[in-house]
């Protein structure tokens, strides 16, 4: 089969959404498929990541933050046009958010007013990892700020982005049961075309290491055998609430230490760095930055327990990951359907509560049921589930 995979985010840099398509596109080419990419790309980011059986298309990323509808965009449409007109015989398109949207108009033009057209021919599957309307209606609730130039210019963008997917998509992927309900209320999403397919992990990559080369890797990081390690990792924006993790630190006792691994919002980390200082925190918690993506196993193995206190997510892959490792974690934002042993729900996310409820799961310990995870989340499991998807939009396209 040949893919067309169209996302913003591919390594390098691994932060985002990157890690995710990219272990997709692996598995993939495992099951025999060709894959070939068209991404974002930064000009001095290092060497791209070519995994087997994939041909990359990579277009320059946006130079203003919230302008990649009006230049990246805009240059991979016309880049995506010239390379259709050579490359016809393509079994499905499969799109992960907003950097498609161009496409997206193109095709609906198409259905309208050209629906003999080649390029219809091939179905159209788009990827959610997040509702845009989900989101924004999630923050207001919460009564989080919302940077101006999201709020007036790029949200609203990405909303109708989000809407003339669902109408020109033969199917639709969600990372979670919320998610797609999301999509169903606020875009009218017809369920028949609606899948659910959770964040993978690699298995392979992510697993527990012996007890002498845990602590020889807590050595390393500055972490006392004694310390209990609470460990966050992603993006550190507002809507992840790494403040209240902050906050909740004054709660517990001395040994517990906050490892905080990714890159900061410039303006949130001001904010972030205030309350340590007013609370005399420094420490007690440890900032990594940007840590590229085959060496963030390392961090879950430090970890006593991994906390994500967010105001909404879709089915985050670092919870996963902290799963695999053996880590339990304590999260916020999402819900699975099923129960997996090691993974806590958090009742609010008050700082007191947090606390408290890291103190239930360190008193009552609980193995993670790493033999779950593995046969229902990785990578491989998730590429066979997303085979099915293609075959039904295949099937069912323009009936």
């Amino acid at each position: 089969m040949k893919i067309v995979r169209i996302v913003y985010d591919w390594p390098p840099p691994w932060q985002g959404l990157a890690p995710h398509p990219y272990e997709l596109t692996v598995s993939q080419a495992k099951l025999g498929h060709q894959i070939f990419i068209f991404c974002g790309r930064w000009p001095k980011a290092g060497p791209i990541e070519n995994p087997e059986s994939t041909i990359i298309y990579p277009t320059i990323r946006e130079p203003f933050q919230g302008t990649i509808s009006f230049t990246s965009s805009v240059i991979l449409f016309f880049k995506y046009l010239l390379w259709r007109r050579k490359n016809k015989d393509v079994d499905i398109i499969h799109s992960h958010g907003h950097f498609a949207i161009w496409i997206y108009l193109y095709r609906l033009f198409l259905q309208k007013f050209m629906p003999w057209s080649d390029e219809l021919k091939t179905p159209l599957v788009v990827h959610f990892h997040n509702t845009v309307k989900g989101r924004w209606e999630a923050l207001k609730k919460e009564g989080q700020f919302i940077m101006p130039h999201s709020r007036f210019m790029a949200w609203p963008i990405w909303l109708f982005s989000d809407k003339i997917s669902i109408k020109v998509a033969a199917a639709c992927i969600f990372v979670g049961e919320d998610t797609k309900n999301e999509a169903v209320k606020y875009y009218k999403t017809d369920p028949k075309r609606c899948f659910v397919v959770e964040t993978g992990v690699n298995v392979e990559r992510f697993h527990r290491i012996g007890e002498e080369e845990r602590a020889k890797t807590r050595g390393e990081l500055g972490l006392d055998m004694y310390d209990k390690v609470i460990l966050n990792h992603g993006i550190m924006t507002e809507r992840k609430n790494i403040h209240l993790l902050v906050e909740m630190m004054e709660f517990l006792p001395d040994i517990y230490k906050l490892f905080l691994v990714g890159p900061f919002d410039p303006i949130y980390l001001q904010k972030v760095e205030q309350i340590i200082k007013n609370k005399n925190l420094e420490k007690r918690i440890i900032k990594v930055g940007y840590t590229p993506y085959p060496q963030t196993p390392i961090a879950f193995q430090a970890a006593n327990i991994f906390v994500l206190p967010s105001s909404f997510e879709g089915v985050p892959k670092v919870v996963m990951q902290a799963l695999s490792t053996e880590v339990p974690c304590l999260v916020s934002g999402f819900k699975l359907n099923e129960e997996i042993k090691g993974l806590y729900y958090l009742e609010n996310t008050k700082p007191k509560t947090i606390a408290r409820q890291i103190l239930e799961i360190a008193k009552n310990p609980v193995s993670v049921d790493v033999v779950k995870v593995a046969q229902k989340y990785s990578w491989d499991k998730k590429a066979k589930e997303v085979e099915k998807i293609y075959d039904f939009a295949k099937k069912n396209y323009l009936l």
